[in-house]
């Protein structure tokens, strides 16, 4: 009885949820935030992408809006891929499991500017 009320002790304070970490997959983007002069400019950034995967396998990375994937590798637990970034808008990127065609992990790379869009010109001409 004693035994089950300290396991389950353990399992409400959150210790035993933190042992469970290791079978998490942690995927990041660094920098996460591309900075573009004016809305609607392409804007362009080194991106680093950073994952875990808790086994060996075989594993993709793809940008969500296309199918072609921009690095695939097979093994490793830990990896890394700079990417050059260009695009207008926000996107986001998932890390696959390859054999199963399974999302692991997703983040986004969020497009924004300095400015927004230019003004539309004043016409010379005014009534009073």
């Amino acid at each position: 009885m004693r035994k089950q009320l300290y396991c389950g002790l353990l399992l409400f304070t959150g210790i035993a949820p933190a042992l469970a970490n290791d079978k998490e997959v942690t995927f990041t983007a660094t920098p996460q935030q591309c900075v573009a002069l004016h809305k609607g400019q392409t804007c362009y950034q080194d991106i680093v992408f950073q994952w875990k995967t808790p086994l060996e396998g075989r594993f993709c990375l793809l940008q969500s809006d296309n199918a072609t994937p921009l690095t695939c590798w097979q093994g490793q637990l830990k990896q890394q891929y700079q990417y050059s970034f260009s695009n207008d808008k926000t996107t986001k990127f998932r890390l696959i499991n390859q054999e199963t065609a399974q999302a692991l992990a997703e983040v986004k790379v969020v497009v924004t500017w300095v400015y927004k869009a230019p003004k539309q010109s004043q016409s010379g001409w005014r009534l009073f």
